[in-house]
């Protein structure tokens, strides 16, 4: 019996070592975005969420690399969320954004919720639901509203941002719904009117924002502008730029494109632009790999082999500086033509997925990375096959929001297996292991 038990004991614990040893190797992934991945999949299908956004509105983010700690705190705040549901299965939310503040916004399924929030909080704010005659009340008070203002103009598209709540865009309707129409009123020009807690241009020609507090009279004069002399003095502008600076832009840096943000004044753009200018002078960066340049209001980022944004107010050398770790024009092409071997090596392997780098924000030398670990993943997993729906396996530049954000929300989402393409082997196996067969 003593001899049974020792034995027992003995086996137990070589069992123990077992799942322990197996366990270790399938939870030491560490690579945020694809735990970020998991998450999302996790909320949407255990409760129904259809939308996870990682700080939507933050635009005063830096550099390439101050993206990086967004997404993990994205990954903070969305393991919180989760979280809450467990305690508030029945919040009927379908669009979550990991932000800075709680609001109820855009109807009454979306919210945002602070990535640092604790939990209590969370769960007081979701049990926080209005009543669905609240609901049906505050539907029929819009509607009401929007047929008022549609009686006197005309409208295409009108809606209201999520960056403010539903209390705030209500306010905005009634002050459009208060304005009086007279025979001097002209017919709106703008094909889109967002409501929302800025004033501007929105995100083209046709677009213009009006803040929800404004008073009825400038609202008016706003309703009134004429979308093309409002852009006029832009496009001015652009051919100022294009004469003053084309043989920066075209013959000295080879870009390919340019524009500057909308929230910049034209004194703005042409700050940027003459940076942009004095960069060129530099052979260092004559040899870099350009594309589309943005000159922005806040960020300078790096975001593939060729496309860049420059905040409009740094100063040269400091952008001389950030920019000499951009790929030089040698270098991108090699890369390009690596990757592109390597994706036709990926195709028709046994896994049954087939294997792309996102055609956005993808440095080629990063993507090269990727299909060889899926290579040595293939090689070394003869039997491995994935499930259906599973198609495709797309390589994402993890450390970028917005193609974070992308992959997250992608239509293509239920068949494509999203992946940072810097994961190392490891965590490329733990990641695929998931949708094995």
């Amino acid at each position: 019996m003593v001899k049974f038990m020792k034995y027992f004991q003995l086996s137990l614990l070589v069992l123990v070592f077992i799942f322990f040893s197996s366990s270790v190797a399938f939870s030491t992934a560490t690579n945020k975005f694809n735990q970020l991945v998991l998450a999302k999949n996790n909320l949407e299908s255990s409760f129904g969420v259809r939308s996870v956004e990682c700080f939507p509105f933050e635009e005063n983010i830096g550099f390439t690399e101050d993206q990086i700690p967004l997404i993990e705190r994205c990954l903070t705040g969305t393991n919180l969320f989760k979280s809450a549901l467990n305690q508030v299965p029945n919040a009927e939310i379908y669009s979550v954004g990991i932000s800075t503040r709680f609001l109820r916004t855009g109807g009454f399924n979306t919210v945002l919720i602070p990535w640092n929030a604790s939990l209590l909080e969370t769960v007081t704010f979701l049990q926080g639901k209005i009543s669905k005659k609240k609901q049906d009340f505050f539907l029929s008070k819009v509607s009401t509203l929007k047929d008022k203002i549609n009686k006197n103009f005309n409208i295409f598209s009108l809606y209201c941002s999520q960056r403010i709540s539903n209390k705030q865009c209500v306010a905005g309707y009634e002050i459009l719904a208060s304005i009086k129409k007279d025979s001097e009123t002209k017919p709106i020009r703008w094909q889109e009117i967002i409501l929302d807690d800025r004033q501007g241009l929105g995100k083209d020609s046709h677009s213009y924002r009006i803040k929800y507090d404004s008073t009825p009279k400038l609202a008016l004069k706003i309703l009134q502008l004429d979308p093309q002399k409002v852009w006029s003095p832009r496009n001015q502008m652009y051919k100022s730029i294009d004469l003053k600076f084309n043989k920066a832009l075209k013959k000295r840096l080879q870009v390919a494109t340019y524009f500057c943000s909308s929230e910049l004044t034209e004194e703005n753009c042409i700050e940027g632009m003459t940076a942009l200018n004095e960069m060129s002078e530099k052979q260092s960066m004559r040899m870099k790999a350009w594309g589309e340049v943005v000159i922005e209001k806040y960020n300078t980022f790096i975001k593939d082999d060729f496309d860049v944004s420059i905040r409009f107010d740094l100063p040269v050398d400091k952008l001389v500086n950030y920019f000499s770790s951009k790929t030089n024009k040698v270098e991108a092409t090699e890369n390009f033509v690596i990757a592109e071997k390597l994706e036709k090596r990926t195709l028709n392997n046994s896994s049954g997925l087939r294997a792309v780098c996102d055609l956005e924000g993808m440095r080629s030398k990063l993507c090269s990375k990727a299909f060889n670990n899926f290579i040595s993943f293939i090689t070394g997993n003869r039997d491995y096959r994935v499930k259906n729906p599973w198609t495709n396996i797309m390589f994402i530049d993890g450390t970028q929001l917005e193609r974070v954000n992308f992959a997250l929300n992608s239509s293509a989402r239920h068949s494509y297996i999203y992946i940072d393409a810097a994961s190392e082997p490891e965590d490329l196996e733990d990641h695929l292991i998931r949708f094995k067969k």
